[in-house]
């Protein structure tokens, strides 16, 4: 009898100490708004009463075993100017990566390229979402050579949808699986939209 109880509490004592441990990951994961819907396998809303976001990965999902990252974007909301240092990618260990730089971009333009080239397939129509399709403006965040100018910032409002890709590089040459959050900060506050690679 005193053997099955030793067992029964070293049970409980093993369970126990599993959930403490998987307790801060659980807790990550739980920490992003629930004003997050998702629209597909890889494409996700964020939504309140500042801002509309939609970010699409649908190739960047399963296709992240070299250094970028691409997600498609369209934001529109309240008067609000957003620049390239107000974007980041939320790593699962809590690692802020900033947007790409257009130098860095146009340094290895040629694997940018081909990541657009193989990701034409599956790229998705993220204006579709929005109800403002009538003023529809790039974000041109990044271009390729000979491409249009570049701006580090760029202006939505409630008429107007800003649309364009974001480019994300590992430091580490590659992208492991887990969930990230793309992270926009707001003057009122922050979107965070869930980011999941297999």
């Amino acid at each position: 009898m005193f053997a099955r109880q030793w067992r029964n509490l070293s049970a409980w004592v093993v369970c126990a100490a599993a959930l403490t441990l998987t307790a801060p990951r659980a807790e990550a994961q739980r920490a992003l708004p629930s004003v997050n819907t998702p629209l597909g396998k890889a494409v996700v809303e964020y939504r309140d009463q500042a801002i509309q976001m939609v970010a699409a990965y649908n190739y960047s999902q399963r296709n992240h075993d070299s250094p970028w990252l691409l997600i498609e974007a369209g934001l529109t909301g309240r008067d609000a100017i957003i620049n390239r240092g107000d974007i980041v990618l939320r790593t699962p260990q809590g690692l802020d990566i900033p947007l790409a730089s257009q130098r860095r971009v146009g340094e290895d333009n040629t694997r940018i390229a081909r990541l657009l080239q193989q990701s034409r397939v599956v790229r998705h129509d993220v204006p579709s979402y929005f109800n403002q399709r009538d003023r529809i403006e790039s974000m041109r965040l990044f271009t390729l050579p000979f491409g249009s100018v570049v701006h580090d910032s760029f202006v939505i409002d409630r008429d107007r949808l800003a649309i364009g890709p974001l480019f994300f590089e590992s430091p580490s040459g590659a992208w492991e699986d887990g969930t990230y959050a793309l992270v926009v900060r707001l003057g009122e506050g922050t979107a965070e939209l869930p980011i999941r690679l297999e």
